[in-house]
């Protein structure tokens, strides 16, 4: 197939395609039913008539793919001459055009997601964005460097896939609130069947034991009427509560008194049996999403979870989460990036002269900011390990500032950390931090190796 002008009725403006003969620049704007692909010559590019050019549809199957490569084909270029640029965004679309150019004998170049951010806020201010304008701007940032020396642009290699272990968390994350649901709908169920059940499980009637006794007896009748050697094997056999060993004739002596409803309990006991049974396939199923998640975590490279691992306080869920929303930290620019990428920022709120105020930002990862807050609360706990950020915390709350603003304080300097020893490849050390944070600027030594403190880190970004 020769070259084709773009047609008109799929793309964002007209012009056509610029005269072939010189290296050409494509930016690709992924979507899910198509791209949007934008392929400039490097004459457009000086003349300024690149904001101009056309930029084609492509759809997202072989039958489209095979036309953008023959478009690709018919500019008369070998393939070192054709530079593409693509964004680590839109889920797995990307990486299904990757391999197909790859494959026809194509480099494509990944762009970080600021970079494409930025020349789009020198190019339009606050103007609105279109995912054509994308497509040009993500091939411009290949001349830009290399025709104009320009700093910015390019991953050295393919991002890692974080989709399938995002994907896994966040249904994790569904089935635990299905269970809870299921479980406060047994609870109301049994306050009305058996409501002595309350007395003997004080922690909650609607775990795993509790659920084991009620499925062999459904009623406190049938736990009364029951051989005690029944009743040990439902509870402490299969229901693990081993506790409770010695407590069976406690049990059921509250049965045999029980002030529980006993009319109308056909539908009761139906409500009662349904629950219990999806609480049984729930829990199986979040077991299944937790092995899938370790292996889909199991993947990741080994430094990054090593250095995550270093943190107190961290579980594979836990990395999983933070794993499955940032991806790669080199994406980010500075820890404030990440910050708001995880939930964890300051908006303020300003009215004249009289008013100004900070809260929590509310965009970000909503699951993300809840595994801070959970992890936060650990390392400030009386039972984890002493670090600089139980310090932190302390030195704020004796300077008077509340207690959640300082626990906000102390989430963003955790992220702060966390994303220094990522971009350096450096492990968590509790005690490196705990000194580098109560030394002084001007005390010997202190330029001797890199801080731990958001200061250091700050220091690093002006000096990138």
């Amino acid at each position: 197939m020769g070259a084709q002008p773009a047609d008109p009725s799929l793309t964002e403006n007209g012009g056509g395609l610029a005269p072939a003969g010189a290296p050409l620049y494509v930016g690709i704007d992924v979507g899910r039913r198509y791209h949007l692909v934008a392929a400039i010559p490097r004459p457009r590019m000086g003349d300024g008539s690149w904001e101009r050019t056309g930029v084609r549809r492509v759809a997202t199957n072989a039958h489209g793919y095979a036309e953008l490569t023959a478009w690709l084909a018919g500019f008369g270029l070998a393939a070192p001459e054709v530079q593409i640029a693509i964004e680590p965004t839109g889920g797995w679309y990307a990486r299904t055009i990757v391999r197909w150019l790859e494959t026809a004998g194509y480099t494509v170049s990944w762009l970080h997601n600021w970079a494409v951010h930025e020349r789009r806020q020198l190019a339009i201010g606050k103007q609105t964005k279109t995912d054509a304008l994308d497509a040009r701007l993500m091939a411009r940032l290949l001349y830009e460097r290399e025709c104009l020396g320009s700093p910015h642009g390019f991953l050295h290699q393919a991002p890692r896939s974080r989709e399938a272990l995002r994907l896994l968390v966040r249904n994790r994350a569904k089935l635990v609130e299905q269970r809870t649901r299921y479980r406060l709908q047994l609870t109301a169920i049994e306050d009305v069947l058996f409501p002595e059940l309350k007395d003997f499980f004080t922690a909650s009637i609607s775990g795993p034991a509790a659920r084991c006794l009620l499925e062999a007896f459904p009623t406190p009748a049938a736990v009364a009427a029951a051989e005690p050697s029944a009743v040990y094997t439902a509870l402490v056999r299969q229901g693990h509560a081993r506790r409770h060993a010695t407590r069976v004739p406690e049990l059921q002596a509250l049965a045999t008194t029980s002030a529980g409803v006993v009319d109308d309990l056909p539908p009761v006991l139906a409500a009662q049996a349904w629950l219990l049974g999806q609480l049984r396939r729930v829990d199986d199923q979040i077991d299944s999403v937790e092995a899938a998640t370790g292996a889909a975590l199991a993947s990741w490279p080994a430094r990054d979870r090593a250095i995550l691992n270093s943190f107190p306080g961290m579980t594979d869920l836990r990395q999983a989460v933070l794993l499955a929303t940032m991806g790669d930290v080199t994406r980010f620019q500075t820890d404030r990036q990440l910050r708001k990428l995880l939930g964890w920022y300051p908006e303020a709120k300003e009215s004249g002269t009289s008013l100004a105020k900070h809260h929590l930002g509310q965009s970000g990862s909503r699951m993300a900011r809840r595994e801070l807050w959970l992890w936060v609360m650990f390392l400030l706990s009386p039972p984890a390990p002493a670090t600089a950020f139980r310090t932190y915390y302390q030195q704020l709350r004796h300077r008077g500032v509340g207690g959640r603003t300082a626990v906000g304080h102390v989430a963003g300097k955790v992220i702060s950390v966390l994303f220094f020893c990522l971009r350096h490849g450096q492990p968590y050390d509790i005690d490196r931090h705990v000194h580098d944070l109560g030394r002084g600027a001007d005390s010997p030594g202190a330029e001797a190796r890199p801080l731990l403190t958001v200061e250091r880190i700050a220091t690093d970004r002006r000096g990138q």
